[in-house]
C-alpha cells in the first residue's frame, strides 16, 4: 500500500501487486479500489496489476477543486508515470470507464496497449439524439437537475436510493452495509462527479481508439441496456463485447470468476500482440 502526489497536491491511495505487463484497474462513482479486490489478486498471478482510489473516494486525498474527469484522467496518467508503467491496459468500472474514455479523449493511447470498459456508457444524459444512456434511455438532462437537487439536500438519502436502483436484490444486513458505505462520501465530491459525468459525451472520440477494447456488461443491469455495450463494440474499431448473464452494474462482483477470465484472456491477447 502507498501514496502518490499529484501534480496538484493530492494524495492518491494506490496498491500493486505481481510482476509483468500492467493492468490498471479504476473503480466508479462512490465506490473505492476495493471492487476490484478480487481481480487484484487473482490477476497478479501473471500480471503487474495496480488498483487505486480515485480523488475524493476512499484512502485518497478530498479536494474542493478540480473534481472533473479531465482531472481524473490526469490522475491517472500522473500515476502511471510515477510508476514507470509505459504499455498497460486500463480497465474502468461505471465512472472508471468515463476515466478511461476521457484519459483517450485528452492523450489518446498513449501508454495503453489495451482498454476495458465494464458497464458505463460513452454519454449518461439521453436526449433526442441518444436513447443508450443511464437507466434504459430515459435518464434526460432534467433528471440530472433533479438529481443534483436531491444529492445536495440530502447525500445519505440519495445514495440510498441508488443502491436500492443498480442492486434490487440486496435485502437485510447487506443492503444495510451498502446504504452505510455509499454514506460515507463526501456529498460534495459526489455531486461534482455527477455534475461531470452528466456532462460528458464521448461518442466522437470511439473510433479514434486504435488499441484493442473489451466491453463488459450485465446483462440485468437497471442502469445501461445491453445495446450501449453493443453500441462501443461497433464503434470502437477493434472491440469485443462480453455478456455476464444474470448481473447487474455490479458485474465485477457478482461473477469475479468471469471478470477474471474476462480481463486475463484479454491481456493475454493484447500483450501478446505487443511482443
Amino acid at each position: 500500500m502507498a501514496f502518490f502526489k499529484t501534480s496538484d497536491g493530492v494524495k492518491l491511495f494506490y496498491r500493486e501487486k505481481g510482476d509483468g505487463p500492467a493492468l490498471v484497474l479504476i473503480h466508479g462513482w462512490s465506490a473505492d479500489h476495493r471492487r476490484f479486490i478480487q481481480l487484484f489478486h487473482a490477476l497478479s498471478k501473471q500480471y503487474r496489476v495496480i488498483v487505486y482510489d480515485q480523488r475524493g473516494h476512499g484512502q485518497s486525498g478530498h479536494t474542493s477543486s478540480q473534481l472533473t474527469l479531465k482531472r481524473l484522467a490526469t490522475d491517472l496518467k500522473e500515476l502511471m508515470a510515477s510508476l514507470d508503467i509505459k504499455n498497460a491496459v486500463i480497465g474502468g468500472w461505471s465512472m472508471g470507464g468515463s476515466t478511461v474514455f476521457e484519459y483517450s479523449r485528452l492523450f489518446g493511447t498513449e501508454g495503453l496497449a489495451g482498454i476495458c470498459i465494464f458497464d458505463m456508457t460513452p454519454k449518461v444524459v439521453n436526449d433526442a439524439s441518444w436513447s443508450l444512456g443511464l437507466y434504459h434511455g430515459k435518464y434526460t438532462l432534467e433528471d440530472a437537475v433533479d438529481s443534483l437537487a436531491r444529492m445536495c439536500e440530502d447525500w445519505p438519502r440519495e445514495g440510498a436510493a441508488f443502491v436500492r436502483t443498480i442492486a434490487p436484490y440486496l435485502k437485510g444486513d447487506m443492503l444495510d452495509v451498502s446504504v452505510r458505505e455509499i454514506g460515507k462520501n463526501d456529498p460534495y465530491v459526489m455531486t461534482a462527479l455527477w455534475l461531470a459525468m452528466v456532462q460528458a459525451d464521448y461518442r466522437a472520440i470511439l473510433p479514434q481508439i486504435d488499441v484493442p477494447a473489451l466491453i463488459a456488461y450485465g446483462d440485468k443491469s437497471t442502469l445501461y441496456a445491453p445495446e450501449t455495450a453493443f453500441y462501443l463494440g461497433e464503434h470502437i474499431p477493434d472491440a469485443e463485447v462480453v455478456p455476464f448473464e444474470d448481473c447487474t452494474h455490479l458485474l465485477i462482483i457478482e461473477n469475479p470468476k468471469k471478470a477474471i477470465e474476462s480481463v486475463g484472456k484479454f491481456a493475454e491477447r493484447v500483450f501478446s500482440q505487443e511482443r
